[in-house]
């Protein structure tokens, strides 16, 4: 369900901007891990292993046991020194659940 102040595109991407999360869970081992590092990788350039498409562009977040990856259209840090995401699938249940930012910083 989307939320009312969500931003939806013609093509199914929720354009609100979100913060990305400081921590991540592995559902392999339900382990919940601190990000150490946030990482966006412009459409072609992901690393090998990268498990999303290589036409999309990918933010990583890096954690002591691995990364998670998201396809995203943007990502960029604000004058918070914050990463901000725009641009995911809008029925993407798990980024959907990210912080909203609030207006004027974005």
């Amino acid at each position: 369900m989307l939320r009312s102040n969500t931003v939806v595109d013609p093509n199914g991407l929720d354009l609100t901007p979100r913060y990305a999360p400081g921590w991540v869970t592995f559902a392999t081992t339900y382990t919940r891990l601190p990000v150490e590092q946030y990482l966006f990788h412009p459409a072609g350039t992901a690393p090998a292993g990268c498990p999303i498409r290589i036409d999309c562009n990918v933010l990583e977040l890096r954690t002591q046991q691995g990364s998670r990856w998201y396809g995203c259209k943007r990502a960029y840090i604000n004058s918070e020194l914050r990463m901000v995401v725009v641009g995911f699938p809008a029925r993407f249940e798990e980024m959907s659940g990210w912080d909203l930012v609030p207006a004027g910083r974005a």
